[in-house]
């Protein structure tokens, strides 16, 4: 299951003048998509994948694309190496699950993949999109399996169910796809101008005829055709109303209806034992607000580890019915958008010269100013690849005289010595506004 939580540390605290806000946020969020796919289509190759710890697309990719599993790996698992060709196997295959599961048409899939690729034409790029849509679907009956009898059962009943039976209904999988209507001026063919009893049907039209027509319109292959002759129709004062797209557009949420709304159910479960579990009142604990795959929460400052543990332990456990472990990360912060608690850099001893700081030091220092709101530069990385993590936004490590101009901010702002600099915004940072 991938949900997630944060925990968080308000300005509020029973024990404390401070709460932590803690989010748990599962390894890889979006695999919480999949996990429930697995479940609900008893897809033992899924499964398995799960229960031996692989990364559920490259297991995906590997089977799809016949490739072996390591070679759909973004990095060689043995080697470290970068694979671009693994990437993109893997990238498809992600692409292809969370299409279907999010209820995308193989179009919008296509544009996905291939949207920016101008050296591509249009009907290239859906072909290639629906040969890796049927192969993800081939190298998976049973997810295949699976689609075909939830719509089957969605056109039947005219709903679908999540794991806990809630349901939702999708009427437009009951409707026709074509129906007829007699405009003004139609005449059935059928009525005998001198048999009164004939003339009470005049302005309907006759099953046999309604069927003939239905049967036409399904055998043609091309949309063009059936406009073409519903356009024929309405000359003939027969009004056709073509469901095709709503009935498409109605298939199409059908596994997104449970599988989204079965990750629903996982949360709401995860939410009543939270609110439930004792000890989380003892510590304080509170719910603040779910938001799709995670729960956001705060706690005491003295208890953001055991909190921590507890709202992850709580998200995998509602997740106790699969076949397979749950994971659940847990993301602690002082503040929401916060960078994460507590701080993992080393803390200097002084800043008599920021420059001869070590490159940990001088992150310690970036952390606690953007804690602060500061704008620092960002530093780009010369490869041109993108910053990750604290990088992104100005924790790099490395001295500016941007950074130096806004230390010598904080201390004149703060009407501080620039020896009582870290002691000052090291407590500011976790306690707030310091007197």
């Amino acid at each position: 299951m991938i949900f997630g939580s944060r925990i968080s540390c308000s300005r509020y605290s029973p024990t404390l003048s401070v709460m932590r806000e803690m989010r748990s946020e599962h390894q890889n969020r979006k695999a919480q998509e999949p996990r429930i796919t697995a479940f609900v289509s008893q897809d033992q190759k899924m499964i398995k994948s799960f229960q031996e710890g692989k990364d559920i697309y490259a297991s995906i990719a590997s089977m799809a694309f016949g490739v072996p599993y390591e070679n759909c790996l973004e990095f060689n698992p043995i080697t470290g190496e970068n694979q671009p060709d693994g990437k993109e196997r893997r990238g498809q295959a992600k692409f292809i699950v969370l299409g279907i599961t999010y209820g995308r048409s193989v179009p919008s899939i296509a544009d996905q993949l291939f949207g920016k690729d101008d050296t591509m034409s249009e009907e290239t790029k859906l072909k290639k999109a629906q040969k890796i849509y049927d192969a993800v679907l081939n190298a998976f009956p049973n997810l295949r399996s699976f689609m075909i009898s939830s719509q089957k059962f969605a056109k039947k009943h005219g709903y679908t169910e999540t794991i806990l039976k809630r349901r939702r209904h999708i009427p437009d999988m009951q409707l026709p796809e074509f129906e007829f209507k007699p405009m003004k001026g139609y005449v059935n063919p059928d009525v005998d101008p001198l048999d009164s009893e004939t003339l009470k049907n005049k302005d309907t039209i006759p099953q046999y005829v309604v069927d003939s027509l239905d049967h036409e319109l399904k055998s043609y292959k091309y949309f063009g055709q059936i406009a073409r002759r519903i356009r024929e129709l309405n000359e003939e004062h027969i009004k056709v109303i073509n469901n095709r797209p709503k009935i498409t557009d109605a298939s199409r949420k059908v596994i997104n209806s449970i599988v989204q709304g079965s990750a629903a159910d996982q949360t709401k479960l995860a939410i009543l034992m939270l609110e439930n579990n004792e000890e989380w009142k003892k510590m304080g604990g509170r719910l603040l607000v779910p938001v799709h795959d995670e729960l956001i929460c705060e706690v005491p400052l003295d208890k953001w580890e055991e909190g921590g543990k507890l709202v992850s332990d709580i998200m995998k456990e509602a997740a106790s019915y699969l076949p397979f472990d749950s994971k659940c990360d847990v993301t602690t912060t002082l503040r929401w958008y916060g960078l994460e608690y507590p701080c993992v850099y080393k803390k200097p001893e002084s800043i008599e010269d920021i420059s001869k700081l070590s490159e940990d030091e001088i992150k310690w220092i970036q952390y606690h100013l953007i804690e602060l709101e500061y704008l620092l530069p960002i530093v780009k990385n010369e490869d041109g690849s993108p910053l990750l993590g604290d990088a992104a936004v100005g924790v790099n490590g490395k001295y500016t005289l941007e950074l130096q101009n806004l230390v010598e901010e904080y201390i004149r702002t703060r009407n501080i010595s620039s020896d009582k600099f870290i002691d000052h915004i090291d407590k500011e940072v976790v306690y707030g506004q310091i007197s």
